[in-house]
C-alpha cells in the first residue's frame, strides 16, 4: 500500500501565510545584487539645505566607474541623529535609474532646523561611507554667524 503524504490544516495555513507574505515584498527583496567592487566609490554628497530639508546624493558604479547595465538598482536610505545609525530618523528605498546613470537624489524633508545629521545609503550588499549634514536655521531664528561652502563639478579639476 502506498503512503500518501498528509497535509493538516495548519501545515496548509503555514504556506498559505509564507505565499501570501512573499506578493507584498518590495520588488527589490527577490534580487539584491551583489557588487564586487564598492559601488559607492564615487562618495556621498548633500546640499539644497532647507530649515526642515536636505537632498542627499550618490551614484553606484562599477570599478572603473562605468555604468551598472540596463537595470534599475533598488537604493535604501537612512538619516539619523548619531554616526552608529542608533537613533534613526527617516529612511526609504529610491531605485537607481539606468537612465539617469544610476544616481540617486533624495529630498528628505521632515527634519529639525539647525542640526546636524548623518546619512548613508545601502545597494545589495554594499553600503556607503557615512555623510554628515546640516540644516539650515529656522526661518525666524537669530543667527550670529552663517558660513557657506560651495562645490561644482563642472571644473573639478580645480
Amino acid at each position: 500500500m502506498a503512503e500518501h503524504a498528509s497535509i493538516d490544516r495548519r501545515r496548509l495555513l503555514a504556506w498559505a501565510g509564507a505565499s501570501a507574505a512573499g506578493i507584498w515584498l518590495p520588488r527589490a527583496a527577490f534580487g539584491q545584487p551583489r557588487f564586487r567592487t564598492d559601488p559607492f566609490a564615487l562618495g556621498v554628497a548633500s546640499g539644497s539645505p532647507q530649515h526642515d530639508s536636505v537632498v542627499l546624493w550618490t551614484r553606484l558604479v562599477d570599478a572603473k566607474a562605468q555604468s551598472l547595465g540596463n537595470d534599475a538598482i533598488a537604493v535604501r536610505w537612512e538619516v539619523a541623529h548619531d554616526e552608529q545609525f542608533g537613533r534613526i530618523v527617516q529612511s526609504g528605498q529610491v531605485q537607481a535609474l539606468p537612465e539617469l546613470a544610476h544616481s540617486v537624489h533624495v529630498e528628505v524633508a521632515g527634519l529639525e532646523p539647525d542640526r546636524w545629521y548623518f546619512y548613508r545609503f545601502m545597494a545589495g550588499d554594499a553600503t556607503s561611507a557615512v555623510g554628515r549634514t546640516r540644516t539650515f536655521p529656522a526661518p525666524d531664528a537669530l543667527v550670529q554667524k552663517l558660513r557657506l561652502a560651495y562645490a561644482s563639478c563642472q571644473r573639478w579639476e580645480h
